[in-house]
């Protein structure tokens, strides 16, 4: 009896993901935000402070408003598609407070990883090879946390196919930190100065971006096929409105 209520549990918690909206909708985000790391340009020490604080401002801008403008967008899907399918109605409507909370857990997951990662790296390297390695560790590193994110997450939800996803974007983090020690770490220099616009670093700084970019931007391809797929099968499972007493 404990099981079947706890599975039943597990698919009230995985029904937002029933449509598949909701891959697409985050994988959506993870393009738009993996286009702006991508076409930002690269740094050079004469614009890296201006350049760098003017990235910081157009991503922190395109996450709130791709987060804001996804919810949205799902609401009115789940309203106008999915819920007349299942017999389902969306209860009362999420307010402000609450919004801000799931936007503030969204940016946590993008966030905690960098900033765990980079506290981790500093107290098991040196300061040089923690630098030098960034475009290699940082990919592996971001989509291993991800991975663990996704398989916990499928477990919760009793979501099969999280777990793969979250394989799938490992091993895409595994391929892009292979592909940037393949084409060889940056060196220190022998008198290296303490300016964070030394070539050495704005070389760093644009192939972590490059990284990232290519991980999320990968991700977001397999969310949105992963929700795509789930989209035409839910469709075909409920080609129609759900009519009470049929």
């Amino acid at each position: 009896m404990n099981t079947q209520i706890d599975n039943a549990i597990k698919r009230v918690r995985g029904y937002w993901f029933i449509d598949g909206f909701t891959e697409m909708a985050i994988g959506g985000f993870f393009i738009l935000l993996a286009a702006l790391l991508l076409l930002s340009g690269s740094a050079s020490p004469a614009t890296f402070s201006s350049w760098f604080l003017s990235v910081a401002g157009e991503i922190s801008i395109a996450k709130f408003i791709g987060i804001v403008t996804g919810i949205l967008l799902l609401w009115w899907l789940k309203d106008h598609f999915t819920y007349p399918r299942t017999g389902f109605v969306r209860g009362k409507r999420i307010t402000a407070v609450q919004i801000l909370v799931i936007i503030r857990n969204i940016l946590l997951f993008l966030l905690v990883p960098i900033l765990g990662l980079l506290a981790a790296s500093l107290f098991a390297l040196s300061a040089s090879s923690v630098l030098a390695s960034i475009p290699v560790w940082f990919p592996i590193g971001i989509s291993f946390i991800w991975a663990v994110f996704f398989a916990l997450g499928g477990r919760w939800m009793d979501l099969r196919r999280f777990p793969v996803l979250g394989g799938l974007i490992l091993l895409t983090g595994i391929a892009i930190g292979t592909w940037q020690l393949a084409i060889g770490l940056p060196t220190f220099p022998a008198n290296i100065q303490p300016s964070i616009s030394q070539p050495f670093v704005i070389e760093i700084v644009n192939r972590t971006l490059a990284s990232l970019g290519f991980l999320v931007l990968i991700s977001g391809i397999i969310l949105t096929i992963s929700g795509f797929i789930i989209f035409l099968r839910y469709r075909k499972e409920n080609p129609s409105p759900y009519a009470e007493g049929v």
